[in-house]
């Protein structure tokens, strides 16, 4: 028996890949290797062959090495490790939150509180001011307003000191750091109940350019405010200050805004002057009683706002002419009996106001504009004159001088006074389109006001008007006016008296409301000669919510209006026989239908009696119209409205519109036909036209053509079916809707 060997050679994974490239496919026995001889004259053994150990599989895998077993061992417990305390971790998070730690660098590092250096507290009021500050550090504008403060907090006038023992430079933070810092500019600290501001405010916060304590309970100011050398803005108002603060005088170098309105201010001191580069001042609603000469030194002087004072009088007129750029005074409210005095020491005085725009006298008690006779005062610029509920007549000294040379007066206000009749030099203001005249003692309305082209809104009411305009809206009521002023010139030029202004000619004038333009000189002496004779209609007669079917002639004996109301009835026609036997036909002005049962409305007619000889206006909204029809017959025919100007027939039936519609009513500018079921429109239909209202109805199409007519003025057409032009161009007005169709000719 052959001895083992002590040695065992170890089988690499090199061998074993050899062994298992060799096989036979079959399954072999493990054989021990022979052993080698052993070297015992010390000298080399003589290599043997040796049979290399099988394995039990031929496809298995060559075994990792203890080392490699450790290693990844080693490593696997690492990570189960980990995860079992990441498992731990996560349970704790969801039953206790962890407590954060702010980090803090650079400024931050400087705690303004010793027992909280790291500021862990969670005093939510006091963290809010501590973001408000430092966000101010780094905007320089610190809000404090509407806290409910009785006095600024110290943490605010400290908030720029800095510790040097606690100071941490740490280069890599991206926080505002200490030196960081920007200068305060603003504080607001209005609408809260500070009795008083610290002293601290001029020593600590020197760059400051606007001051806001608006709203509170303050008394005085303190004396460091005088250190403020770079304040712009100063906003006091809302408080109890009761003499006017002698701090204020010396920031006079650089102040342009001061506002100490609804104080309890009694006078304005000379001292004031020293406000040089004052442009706004707010001095309302206090008690001012007295305002010194020294408030005319503030040449730089834009808006000045004395309101809601008890002021009786102002500095003379000669102590304000360096106002030359003043562009607003507010003077309602208080007690003035004359606006600009004159000095009776001077000859003669000059003042121009070249840039003031805006001058508001209201609840006074003037008497007179101007106080001597030797006094001139120019408002080139001025564009609003309110001199409502005051004393003042049309003789009052001063009023024609100021308006003669204020041109350019755009609002005049001269209600609730004591005015008999509109002053002649209303008349030269050209450029007027507010003039209110109500509450006065008014007794009839000048026709030449419709001289005033661009005069857009007369208030009258409330004047002992011999015939008051009822019914009528404002825009008639001009129109009106100026339909008179072109009578009576035409009646001038054939050689024709003019009406006298007083007499009851005016009756018709204010109360018609006609609203469209004259008719041309020859149209109206043709009307004239195939008109009867009647009297003068006037005022209006009022049968709406009647529920007549019928109109009988009793209802209108002894009355001859000249606008008749019959609104919200249940007429299924125009009642014209009734109307005709009081010849109402002849006289009638405006006719209002609207709310009944009409059917239909005929143009035309062969009985003269049917002839509405005046109409001017006609509306007859909602009443279930389906068309406007022509009398079939062969005899002659005349029109029923030959002097119609205004036609409103909308919220009907209708589904089209005569082409010759000019043909039966010849006078006609303005035609309403809004919300209808008109679905087609011809051009000829709509020539000399002006305003037109086809809004809300079924067009399709909209004919070039249309682009054509010069006389239109105004064309409404929202709401209907047509895609040319797009409502983009609808929304420009009649001018783009016109130069689109015209466009769209090639013209």
């Amino acid at each position: 028996m052959q001895k083992r060997s002590s040695l065992q050679p170890r089988p690499t994974k090199a061998s074993m890949l050899r062994q298992q490239g060799g096989g036979t496919g079959q399954q072999q026995q493990q054989q021990q290797p022979k052993s080698r001889p052993v070297n015992v004259a010390g000298t080399s053994p003589v290599p043997q062959q040796q049979q290399q150990p099988t394995v039990n599989k031929r496809n298995s895998k060559a075994q990792a090495s203890e080392g490699i077993r450790a290693f990844m061992a080693a490593h696997r417990a690492v990570a189960a490790q980990r995860k079992k305390t990441s498992d731990s971790s996560s349970s704790m998070d969801k039953h206790q939150e962890r407590p954060k730690i702010r980090v803090m660098t650079g400024a931050e590092r400087y705690s303004y509180d010793d027992s909280d250096p790291f500021g862990m507290q969670n005093d939510k009021a006091s963290l809010k001011l501590q973001t408000v500050i430092h966000q101010a550090k780094s905007s320089g504008k610190l809000n404090l307003s509407n806290r409910n403060l009785d006095r600024v907090p110290d943490e605010v006038w400290s908030m720029y000191h800095v510790d040097p023992n606690k100071i941490v430079v740490d280069f890599s933070s991206t926080d505002d750091a200490w030196y960081d810092s920007t200068e305060l500019n603003k504080l607001i600290a209005a609408d809260n109940a500070i009795t008083e501001i610290d002293e601290r405010i001029g020593q600590e916060f020197g760059a400051l350019t606007l001051v806001d304590f608006r709203n509170n309970k303050l008394e005085k100011l303190p004396e460091s405010l005088r250190q403020l050398h770079q304040l712009t803005v100063l906003h006091l108002s809302h408080n109890q200050i009761e003499i006017f603060p002698e701090q204020i005088y010396d920031l006079g170098a650089r102040l342009r805004d001061l506002d100490l309105s609804h104080n309890l201010l009694t006078a304005v001191p000379q001292s004031i002057e020293r406000l040089s580069q004052l442009e706004i001042l707010h001095l309302n609603d206090n008690k001012i009683e007295n305002v010194a000469d020294g408030i005319g030194q503030l040449v730089k002087l834009r808006k000045l706002y004395l309101n809601e004072n008890q002021l009786v009088e102002l500095p003379a007129l000669h102590h304000l002419q360096k106002w030359t750029k003043l562009e607003e005074m507010h003077l309602f409210k208080n007690q003035l009996r004359v606006l600009f005095r004159g000095d009776s020491a001077r000859s003669s005085i000059v003042v121009a106001l070249p840039l003031l725009s805006r001058l508001d006298v209201r609840q006074n008690s003037l008497t007179q504009i101007v106080e001597g006779e030797k006094v001139e005062i120019s408002l080139p610029k001025l564009k609003e004159l309110l001199l409502a509920y005051n004393q003042l007549s049309q003789d009052a000294n001063g009023l024609e001088q100021v308006m003669a040379k204020a041109p350019s007066v755009q609002t005049l206000d001269l209600s609730s006074n004591l005015f008999s009749e509109i002053p002649d030099v209303v008349l030269t203001l050209q450029g007027l389109r507010r003039l209110d005249v109500s509450a006065n003692h008014l007794r009839m309305l000048r026709p030449d006001l419709g001289k005033l082209e661009h005069l857009a809104v007369l208030s009258w009411e409330g004047n002992p008007l011999r015939s008051a305009p009822r019914n009528v809206s404002m825009a008639e009521l001009i129109e009106s006016l100026r339909s008179k002023l072109v009578l009576a010139e035409d009646q001038e030029k054939e050689g024709v008296p003019a009406a006298n202004p007083g007499d009851n000619s005016d009756k018709e004038i204010l109360s018609t409301g006609v609203s469209s333009s004259p008719a041309s000189p020859s149209a109206a002496a043709a009307a004239a000669s195939s008109t009867p004779q009647s009297p003068r209609p006037s005022g209006t007669l009022d049968l709406s919510r009647k529920q007549l079917s019928d109109l009988e002639p009793s209802m209108l004996s002894g009355h001859n209006p000249a606008t008749l109301q019959l609104q919200h009835n249940m007429l299924e026609t125009i009642p014209i026989q009734p109307l005709s036997s009081c010849q109402l036909t002849t006289t009638l002005v405006t006719l209002k239908l609207d709310h009944n049962r009409l059917k239909e409305l005929t143009l035309t007619t062969t009985t003269d009696n049917n002839v509405f000889h005046s109409l001017k206006t006609l509306s007859i909204t909602n009443s279930r119209i389906s068309q406007l029809s022509v009398a079939n017959t062969t005899e002659q025919q005349q029109m029923v409205f030959p002097q119609l100007v205004e036609l409103d027939i909308s919220i009907n039936a209708l589904t089209s519109l005569p082409e010759n519609l000019r043909d039966y009513l010849p006078s006609l500018r303005t035609l309403k036909a809004n919300t209808n079921r008109i679905d087609k429109i011809m051009p000829q239909t709509l020539d000399g036209l002006e305003i037109i209202d086809l809004g809300n109805n079924d067009i399709a199409y909209l004919p070039p053509e249309i682009g054509r007519i010069g006389t239109i003025r105004e064309l409404m057409l929202y709401g209907n079916r047509f895609r040319i032009p797009r409502p983009a161009v609808l929304d420009q007005g009649t001018g783009a809707v016109l130069e689109f169709l015209k466009r769209r000719l090639g013209s």
